[in-house]
């Protein structure tokens, strides 16, 4: 029954049509389901705008980095006078008007002295001013700490965002290669699937034996099981990347069948973007090293942690210094405490004063010394730092510049490999009309064509890659 249907189909069709039906109905089926999965379109300029704007990280540096500001600014402002306000009423209780007799010094006798009650309702008002004339230079130097501490977290700010731009565009170049893997996976199982159907038809005219169909039947459930991982790892891949540029993936909506989810976008920006201007063309990397040093936050971070230490050497220092403050005061109350017998319960009475405060703590002298040692120790470490930071980003930029010189070499390479696979297939099929090669060769050279491209697509995806950690390793972008 099998031979004879076979029979009846060859006769509608030439040499290799029903296979090739096959294939363009599977494939046909793959581009509408691939078509209905699709979500809005997302370039890869859109995910790093949406990342620096939503992303938690960027948000907790930024706000980080207001708080150090505002900080900086209360410092400056302890520069100024103190000048403090102050206001008081007190309900007393009465006392009656009282007489003491003293002894007279001059003679026999006493000498009388009449007190008048006491007044029941005491009010001040008042006004304080202090200055440190000096104080060790402690304010200057807090000032100038908190400064360099809010210049410090600008620098960190600016780290997280390049961070995140590199590992935005990195996931975005993933997905785009977990969702080509899944596209050129299909295919593949599609020829899988023809070449099963094409050896069970040759079992059944006695063309192959029942090893072939299960060799056959082998490769396409493995087909199967690559497809299957690919897919799954093409959900992580999409879900990664809404992460990152700050979507709630806890209410994202994605199926937990990876083959019926509908991915939350569409990656509309292709493999073959050109690079970005800054690192097109030939690599200079004698120049891209001096203007990473320039341009990196992690050398403007080390240097300003290093002024830091230098600051807080003399900060640590203040306190073998005197202090020196003038004082002064304004009081007008209602009784004044400094003017005695006051009787007229409404009669305030104005009185000021003014003075100098000289300090210097003896004891603290040999505890100082050892703060100040060790601040001074800490500014040698900082500075070792600044200088191993200026090291780790000159061989950051050599490592980028290899990695993305050793990948376009590759792309090229592979790019020639194509051509020859290629020519394979139209020599495969010229070979396949002719007669003189079988169905499983042809789908072979077919195969090798299929695995070639795929080859580079991911050279592809590296040198984006490795183009984006060229761009994060120099610093060239600049920062919206």
């Amino acid at each position: 029954m099998r031979k004879s249907t076979s029979s009846r189909i060859a006769g509608y069709f030439k040499p290799g049509a029903p296979i090739t039906v096959v294939i363009v109905i599977l494939w046909l089926a793959g581009v509408v389901q691939i078509c209905q999965a699709q979500g809005p379109a997302l370039s890869i300029a859109m995910a790093a705008e949406t990342a620096l704007g939503q992303n938690p990280d960027v948000q907790s540096a930024n706000w980080d980095w207001l708080a150090a500001f505002a900080k900086a600014n209360a410092a400056g402002f302890r520069l100024y006078p103190s000048l403090s306000l102050s206001a008081s009423y007190q309900r007393l209780s009465n006392l009656p008007a009282t007489a003491v007799d003293l002894p007279d010094p001059a003679g026999p006798g006493t000498i009388r002295f009449e007190l008048p009650a006491s007044l029941t309702n005491v009010i001040t008002f008042g006004a304080n001013l202090q200055y440190p004339v000096f104080a060790g230079y402690r304010l200057r130097e807090s000032l100038s700490i908190a400064r360099l501490t809010s210049d410090g977290k600008l620098s960190a700010l600016e780290i997280v965002k390049r961070s995140l731009l590199f590992e935005v565009r990195r996931s975005y170049w993933e997905a785009l290669r977990a969702d080509y893997s899944v596209r050129t996976l299909q295919r593949n199982l599609e020829l899988m699937e023809a070449n099963y159907k094409l050896m069970s038809d040759k079992v059944d005219t006695g063309a192959a034996t029942e090893a072939d169909l299960l060799a056959a039947d082998t490769r396409r459930k493995q087909a199967q099981i690559d497809l299957g991982g690919a897919v799954v790892l093409r959900e992580r891949a999409y879900l990664l990347l809404a992460s990152q540029i700050g979507w709630d993936v806890a209410n994202l909506d994605v199926d937990a069948d990876p083959f019926a989810a509908q991915m939350p976008f569409d990656l509309s920006t292709q493999a073959d973007e050109p690079l970005a201007p800054e690192i097109a063309g030939a690599l200079d990397e004698r120049k891209l090293i001096d203007m990473a040093l320039v341009r990196r936050p992690e050398t403007h971070s080390s240097a300003l942690a290093a002024q830091a230490a230098e600051h807080s050497a003399r900060l640590a220092a203040a306190p073998l210094y005197p202090t020196m403050a003038i004082t002064g005061g304004y009081t007008i109350a209602d009784p004044n405490p400094r003017v005695a017998f006051q009787n007229d319960p409404w009669q305030f009475t104005g009185t000021w004063s003014l003075g100098i405060q000289l300090s210097y703590d003896i004891g603290g002298i040999p505890a100082n010394l050892e703060e100040k040692k060790a601040q001074e120790l800490g500014v040698k470490k900082a500075r070792a730092d600044a200088a191993k930071s200026t090291s780790a980003v000159a061989l950051d930029v050599r490592n980028c510049v290899l990695n993305l010189t050793r990948a376009q070499a590759d792309l090229q390479l592979i790019s020639e490999m194509v051509a020859q696979a290629e020519e394979n297939v139209r020599v495969a099929q010229r070979r396949y009309e002719a007669g003189t090669l079988n169905e499983v060769s042809r789908l072979s050279e077919q195969l090798g064509l299929l695995r070639a491209q795929f080859a580079v697509f991911n050279k592809q995806i590296d040198v984006q890659i490795a183009a984006a950690d060229l761009l994060r390793a120099t610093a060239l972008e600049t920062l919206p």
